[in-house]
């Protein structure tokens, strides 16, 4: 059995569809599982023990070198390939897969319309799930199986040396992720120290992506005489130390979802997007969700992500306070 995964971008979609590669990998334990990603995202996808195969593509240069790009995902026929990206460039992935079945979403789920041309099988997902059983739903759905699963945690790959790093890093400690891909999923500092000395449950490391994060990871971790600031690791390495933390805190980003991979808990703040859709699945995953002032109602995301620049739905202190008494008993069971 050859099967294909098509899953492009960004990072944090690609951890949601992990559990897809656990269930494929369950249902075809000798199985050649292939996966196709954005060279950005590379990393990531290779560090994944139960991948035989990652091709990568890089859409931006398909114009000035398509024959390149294209030669590896013609080079093998696949059985199955499952299109999770479901928007025109994974269609025109799709285009140069040789498969004898090509499984996407629906016309009803479908991120944009014109990738269901390229698609032999369409499945719709149930609504109101979490994104990642929406994922499982269009596997499972086109094996018609309706047994629940429940995805196995899975160490990344890394090499001796990044593992005496892991090692060499205090255990059992709150892990803090203050940062986010856009600004107005960010609690402010204020805030999140705030709510840092009432959960009262240090020692905290910090962790941060990018040079503003890290200055914000600075500032916090300069109220605590027991804390420290991690340098920037790569993401698989990242993941090994979340495995090892006693609780991770974060927004809605990145290193929740790698996270999420690990048994290790995880609270989490949420403003415009919804943690029903996002969040981690389980009772170790406590979230907070900040609510629009404005009125704005959203399934999955508000519409005015990109473009509000209040961050109001997480600034509303007393909407988070209800909370700290709701998470003061909350303590990890790993």
């Amino acid at each position: 059995m050859k099967i294909l995964i098509v899953k492009t971008s960004a990072l944090g979609d690609i951890i949601h569809t992990f559990p897809v590669l656990s269930y494929l990998r369950k249902r075809f334990p000798d199985a050649q599982i292939d996966w196709v990603v954005e060279t950005r995202c590379k990393e990531l996808v290779q560090a994944h023990p139960q991948i035989s195969r990652v091709l990568t593509i890089d859409s931006k240069k398909w114009r000035k070198a398509p024959l390149r790009e294209w030669k590896g995902l013609r080079g093998c026929v696949y059985d199955l390939v499952f299109d999770l990206q479901g928007n025109i460039k994974s269609g025109a992935i799709l285009a140069q897969t040789r498969a004898k079945k090509k499984i996407g979403f629906g016309w009803r789920s479908v991120s944009e319309w014109p990738n269901v041309l390229f698609t032999s099988k369409k499945i719709n997902p149930p609504a109101g799930k979490n994104i990642r059983e929406d994922y499982l739903a269009v596997v499972k759905g086109y094996f018609k199986d309706e047994e629940p699963f429940e995805s196995e945690p899975v160490e990344l790959r890394i090499t001796e040396a990044q593992q005496a790093l892991v090692e060499s890093i205090l255990s059992d400690a709150m892990l803090v992720c203050p940062g986010a891909a856009w600004p107005n999923k960010q609690l402010g500092c204020d805030q999140l120290l705030t709510y840092l000395k009432n959960l009262d449950k240090g020692p905290y490391l910090f962790a941060w992506g990018s040079e503003e994060e890290r200055e914000s990871a600075l500032q916090l971790a300069g109220h605590f005489s027991d804390s420290s600031v991690l340098e920037r690791y790569p993401l698989p390495v990242l993941q090994r130390i979340m495995a090892k933390s006693q609780l991770v805190i974060a927004m809605d980003s990145l290193p929740l979802h790698l996270c999420a991979t690990t048994k290790t808990p995880t609270i989490s703040f949420f403003g415009p997007s919804l943690a029903k859709k996002y969040a981690p699945i389980g009772d170790d995953h406590q979230t907070i969700q900040g609510e629009c002032p404005y009125g704005v109602v959203f399934e999955k995301r508000c519409p005015k992500l990109r473009t509000c620049a209040t961050g109001a739905c997480l600034k509303r202190a007393s909407q988070l306070q209800g909370y700290l008494d709701e998470l003061e008993s909350f303590g990890p069971s790993n």
